[in-house]
């Protein structure tokens, strides 16, 4: 677009130097052999056709201000009935769809309160039937090795592991006579930490926090990566059943050292 202003211009320009030498050397001629002043002559037409010229440049520069400024629709009241009738129901389609999105019914919204409402009191329900179900399990397979308080603490750190709060995990001391060893710690937290859905870096940090006596040797980092493994255990892995949380514990698979 530049480019053509551009060319026009130089072709504008190189007319009108061709115009005014041409009319110099004509005027030269004419005055020189035959002492003919046309100045006399062209000065009013020249004079004439500028002050034309510019008048109309600026009336059509005011014209083109007003109108844009105070349009006028010049087709007086004619409108093609095909075009009009097109545009209106495109318009007409638009604004309904714009005011169903801004406004939309009332009874959808609280249709979808009411669904996520239900959808977390489901899940509430949920976990509270989870952690019955590990309190029971605990309890069970913990009993021969922990006591009644060491019990109680343990279930108290697995609730504070389930709200990510291990600033609150307090230490345990298996029984003496009958200590609960590495494999079974392990398989422990895995159990519980899998029906949670915990990371398996806050199930390690949980077990060593909970029990900094048994797993005196073992690091975070160890028990990150062991805590599912093979190893014959007083507590073995329990895998949950897809979709179920629940343990298996009418299965008598202790294998206690």
């Amino acid at each position: 677009m530049t480019n053509r202003t551009q060319i026009r211009t130089q072709r504008i320009s190189f007319v009108l130097a061709l115009s005014v030498i041409t009319y110099t050397a004509i005027d030269t001629y004419l005055f020189a052999c035959h002492e003919i002043n046309i100045m006399k002559i062209t000065t009013p037409v020249i004079l004439g056709l500028v002050t034309t010229i510019l008048l109309c440049g600026l009336l059509q520069r005011s014209f083109y201000k007003w109108l844009t400024k105070n349009p006028i629709d010049f087709s007086f009241g004619w409108q093609s009935p095909l075009v009009f009738d097109s545009d209106f129901e495109i318009k007409d389609n638009c604004a309904n769809e714009a005011q169903t999105i801004e406004q939309p019914n009332d009874s959808v919204i609280d249709n979808y309160e009411a669904l996520l409402e239900n959808v977390k009191k489901k899940e509430a329900e949920r976990q509270v039937k989870i952690m019955d179900a590990i309190r029971e399990y605990v309890t069970i397979r913990t009993t021969p090795y922990l006591s009644k308080d060491a019990i109680a603490t343990l279930i108290a750190n697995i609730e504070y592991m389930a709200c990510n709060q291990p600033y609150l995990y307090k230490p345990i001391r298996s029984n003496i006579n009958n200590p609960l060893r590495s494999p079974g710690l392990r398989h422990l937290a895995w159990n519980v930490g899998e029906r949670l859905n915990v990371p398996l870096v806050k199930r390690a940090e949980f077990i060593k926090a909970s029990f900094p006596h048994e797993l005196i040797n073992a690091t975070p980092e160890y028990l990150r990566l062991n805590l599912r493994d093979t190893v014959t255990s007083q507590i073995p892995i329990d895998v949950p059943d897809k979709g179920d949380f629940r343990f298996h514990l009418d299965t008598d698979n202790d294998d206690s050292q």
